[in-house]
């Protein structure tokens, strides 16, 4: 039905957006690449590090600008270029009409750079809330951070839009505090600095 629709565009489109990276990049994601360096010259790997850049790429910005908007701009991109040659400027054009914001430092940062977010992350207990705190430490990415609160028997998930030198976001809280991860399902290629 109207999921696997769903699914099989994006699938396509980002198997469209892995050759665009291909095309772009000499050295592969450097989030990846790193671990399997010593590989590196295996040319299947190479592909896979390339085509997982680009499925990453769009599994942030759907995090980043929600389901909704995300799928409403793949609908958009797709039926402008159903039967057309795209290039990713055309994929950034469809999300910006879709989203109502600017998308260049994603695209910039995501498709075309190799360095990676370096975040210093703090947070502050209130009573009632938690105050978390995000620092890039260099240069300012757009990535979409999940922050852990862990309760005495529970924890919840929040996505975090870092977006700015310092992102602060006040979570209010629903049980008494054991602690605060950022990034703990490693969805986000960020450094984490002390």
């Amino acid at each position: 039905g109207e999921h696997a629709k769903r699914a099989a565009v994006f699938e396509s489109i980002i198997s469209q957006m892995a050759k665009w990276t291909l095309d772009r990049s000499d050295q592969g994601p450097v989030y990846l690449g790193y671990r399997l360096g010593h590989i590196r010259n295996d040319g299947r790997v190479f592909r896979a590090l390339v085509y997982n850049k680009g499925a990453l790429t769009l599994h942030m910005l759907r995090r980043l600008i929600g389901d909704d908007t995300f799928f409403r701009g793949l609908r958009h991109f797709y039926t402008t270029w159903r039967f057309k040659k795209a290039g990713t400027e055309d994929v950034k054009a469809a999300f910006e009409a879709e989203s109502g914001r600017e998308l260049d430092r994603f695209f910039d940062r995501w498709i075309y750079g190799s360095t990676l977010p370096r975040l210093k992350f703090s947070y502050t207990a209130e009573p009632d809330a938690v105050i978390v705190r995000f620092e890039q430490i260099g240069e300012v990415f757009d990535v979409p951070v999940t922050v852990t609160l862990e309760y005495a028997n529970s924890s919840t998930d929040i996505v975090v839009p870092v977006t700015e030198p310092v992102t602060t976001r006040r979570i209010p809280l629903s049980g008494t505090l054991r602690g605060v991860k950022a990034n703990s399902d490693d969805a986000a290629p960020v450094v984490l600095v002390r």
